[in-house]
């Protein structure tokens, strides 16, 4: 998978949820360009990219499940376990990453990567769908 640009097809279309989406595409783009720097400054790059990344995709996912929690989405357990899940990924990632363990891959960005698309495709998008046309609760910080 090579860069990671936005794309309609990743539209809930629901506004607030899909500005979150393209910031967290804007964010991987950096952490992607992280991992093309020099070798000398690439693994503090790299280390801030991802801290910065993962802080972002925990508030979207907060963020997300409140309006699905007072929306009453009827599959929120599920979803929620699928956000669960990749910030349990993440938390390792960044944490053999400043512990220098482990040096961050491009196998693991490229995790990250068709980890994200492929849950707004096959999750993301089946709430936005069964919201369209709906009243919704949009302020629910």
């Amino acid at each position: 998978m090579g860069q990671l640009t936005w794309s309609d097809d990743y539209s809930v279309h629901i506004s607030e949820i899909d500005n979150e989406h393209r910031l967290l595409i804007e964010l991987i783009k950096e952490l992607d360009h992280a991992m093309e720097t020099q070798e000398m400054v690439r693994s503090q790059l790299v280390s801030s990219a991802l801290e910065k990344l993962s802080q972002h995709i925990r508030m979207h996912f907060e963020s997300e499940e409140r309006f699905l929690l007072f929306n009453n989405y009827p599959d929120f357990t599920s979803h929620q376990q699928e956000h669960h899940d990749l910030l349990h990924t993440l938390e390792k990632f960044v944490g053999h990453v400043s512990s220098e363990q482990s040096v961050f891959s491009g196998e693991n960005l490229l995790f990250i990567k068709d980890w994200l698309v492929r849950h707004i495709i096959l999750h993301d998008c089946k709430y936005g769908s069964f919201y369209r046309g709906k009243e919704l609760a949009t302020h629910f910080s």
